[in-house]
């Protein structure tokens, strides 16, 4: 039996971060499982996968997203964060590209520009536990993503 062919050509998805309220069991691990489901989807056809995750006011997805998103960056996915205020919280790895007030569709359509033309970061052999090592060629490989990233918010201000 033959595995389907994999597209050359990188898969950006979008995810979204889910309602939330204390103290509500039924909604415990959404964001995760939207996540995991969401790479999986993009991984089984392409070659190259990228994320943009709409997140909170500062950019962060709730009901356990965010420990979901490391874990496929650590994978070979770049994720790329959008923040409703235009500020994206920071991350004690930075392991995120940071889109600011970009909305989706620009920062998926820079995404999978990037993608074509960088590829996808390293893998962590690990990724529940990275080494430094690993942890360093991932930020090198996504400071080209940042560049891009950056450039695209000076524009946006410029025009304002």
């Amino acid at each position: 039996m033959f595995a389907p062919a994999r597209a050359e050509t990188p898969a950006v998805g979008i995810v979204r971060s889910t309602e939330w309220s204390p103290a509500d069991p039924a909604r415990e691990g959404a964001g995760e499982f939207e996540v995991w489901l969401r790479v999986a989807q993009l991984q089984r056809e392409h070659s190259a996968a990228g994320l943009v995750a709409v997140g909170n006011g500062n950019g962060v997805l709730r009901s356990g997203g965010e420990r979901a998103l490391r874990h496929v960056v650590l994978n070979g996915v770049v994720v790329v964060r959008v923040a409703a205020r235009g500020e994206v919280a920071r991350t004690p790895d930075d392991l995120f590209v940071d889109a600011g007030a970009l909305n989706a569709e620009h920062a998926a359509s820079l995404l999978a520009r990037c993608l074509a033309r960088y590829g996808a970061p390293p893998c962590a052999a690990d990724a529940d536990r990275p080494s430094a090592r690993e942890i360093a060629a991932v930020h090198a490989h996504l400071e080209k993503f940042r560049t891009e990233f950056a450039a695209a918010q000076a524009v946006r201000v410029a025009q304002r």
